[in-house]
């Protein structure tokens, strides 16, 4: 049994984060250590690849009011994992994962736009009818990922048919 040994920029946190750092500002002699880093360690990928945490930060401390408010933020966090784990259901499959993570997102949206609309105080029409159409445009989105989840979950559902006559029976679209 060969023992897997690490390169020496998995050594610290520091080192990990400095390479991920130079890749980031442009430093194209850090992408191979960074794809090695990918493949190596799941946890990066996704601690790098966490675009709905983005959203979420910039939403919760931009948008919303949340600003340094941590509870607040914890709070939203927490609204968010919940709404994940309901839609997800117990064994979601990839495709469904990131229909949920998108669901949410607009589902956020959909929350700082509300917020945005009842935040208007002495504004123009002009002010008031751009709110709205972005409220209403949050809203579509919203739906809209949330049909694409309906639609993509009963795709994976077998097809059931039940004919009724002298001889009953019933299919359950299974070829096997």
């Amino acid at each position: 049994m060969t023992k897997n040994v690490l390169p020496e920029y998995y050594e610290s946190n520091d080192k990990l984060m400095a390479i991920i750092k130079r890749a980031q500002q442009g430093d194209s002699t850090a992408v191979p250590a960074v794809r090695d880093m990918l493949d190596r360690v799941p946890e990066i990928r996704r601690m790098m690849g966490g675009e709905l945490q983005e959203i979420v930060d910039t939403v919760v401390s931009r948008s919303l009011g949340g600003g340094e408010d941590f509870a607040f933020h914890e709070a939203i966090q927490r609204k968010l994992q919940a709404l994940r784990d309901e839609l997800g259901g117990p064994n979601p499959s990839p495709l469904e994962r990131l229909l949920v993570d998108r669901i949410v997102a607009c589902w956020l949206q959909v929350q700082e736009a509300d917020f945005r609309m009842a935040q208007l105080k002495d504004c123009s029409a002009a002010q008031a009818s751009f709110f709205q159409k972005r409220q209403d445009r949050a809203h579509r989105r919203f739906l809209a990922a949330v049909k694409t989840l309906a639609q993509v979950r009963k795709m994976a559902l077998p097809t059931l048919q039940v004919n009724i006559a002298e001889n009953q029976q019933v299919n359950n679209g299974n070829t096997e």
